[in-house]
């Protein structure tokens, strides 16, 4: 399945579209072993690599329309599945309103543009923290371990500066949509509340990247930009979640990626939303 029409919160019309699967490597590249036996992780892994999903959410609201990432468009082809997955849900990619990236990296924002430099979203604006924008356009990420998101992010950015609109912690960013700054994958990491009320789905973005982060919050994940920031900003998440019995929106799960953070012992563990979940 590439799609799935998943209701409403609210007023808001949800759907998920898949943009394919991603690999993220190898255990011991991805994640700290100090808390976690990677035996675990290989587990639920193929063929002892990571391969996470890329789920798209798109939201209706208030007659305009948004998509939560872009996806990583494969490396071989340049294609990107999610347009096609958006076409086949009735979505019109000329009429797309907004792209609300969680943040800049790569499998985020690198469908934004065509390998031509043509924009696959050609009148949606960008929305993103101000700061993660400033980081990954700096010179100084070249030549480091984030150069090939960076490179990505300035092909895709540069271009679109002029269509650039920054959000704020607890600040409105699209109709019905509230930013949350959770920053430590990257400085300007930012989770969102859709919604109102106390009809809500929260878009989880990068806190948790594999259903191992939250049998095992502690762990930290490689691809952090401050690793100690990213398991205090899980923990504070994880048990937000729980607490509230709040639904939530996972861009690494298993597709559709929606469902319930429920704590066990000194973790959590991810509950799957069924259909009569929802209104």
């Amino acid at each position: 399945m590439v799609s799935q029409n998943t209701g409403k919160v609210g007023d808001v019309e949800l759907y998920v579209v898949s943009a394919g699967p991603l690999d993220i490597g190898e255990p011991d590249k991805a994640f700290d072993s100090a808390h976690c036996d990677h035996g675990e992780v290989c587990e639920l892994s193929s063929k002892g690599r990571i391969v996470v999903e890329q789920n798209v959410l798109a939201v209706r609201s208030r007659g305009r329309i948004a998509i939560f990432e872009t996806g990583a468009p494969f490396r071989d082809t340049g294609l990107n599945p999610l347009h096609a997955g958006l076409v086949s849900a009735g979505f019109d990619l000329g009429r797309i309103d907004a792209i609300i990236p969680t943040h800049a990296h790569l499998d985020h924002v690198g469908g934004i543009m065509d390998l031509d430099g043509h924009r696959n979203f050609r009148n949606a604006a960008i929305h993103l923290h101000a700061s993660d924008v400033e980081f990954w356009l700096a010179d100084d990420r070249l030549g480091t371990r984030g150069e090939r998101s960076a490179l990505v992010a300035r092909r895709n950015l540069v271009p679109n500066l002029d269509r650039l609109e920054f959000h704020a912690d607890d600040q409105e960013t699209f109709p019905s949509v509230t930013a949350m700054h959770t920053p430590g994958h990257t400085v300007g990491h930012t989770s969102f509340v859709i919604g109102s009320d106390n009809d809500l789905l929260f878009v989880v973005g990068d806190i948790v990247h594999h259903q191992c982060q939250l049998s095992h919050p502690h762990m930290k994940m490689l691809f952090d930009t401050d690793p100690d920031a990213g398991v205090e900003t899980r923990l504070r998440t994880l048990e937000y979640l729980a607490s509230r019995a709040m639904p939530a929106f996972f861009y690494h799960f298993p597709f559709p990626g929606l469902g319930y953070v429920e704590r066990v012992g000194d973790g959590y563990r991810f509950s799957p939303l069924s259909d009569r979940d929802w209104g």
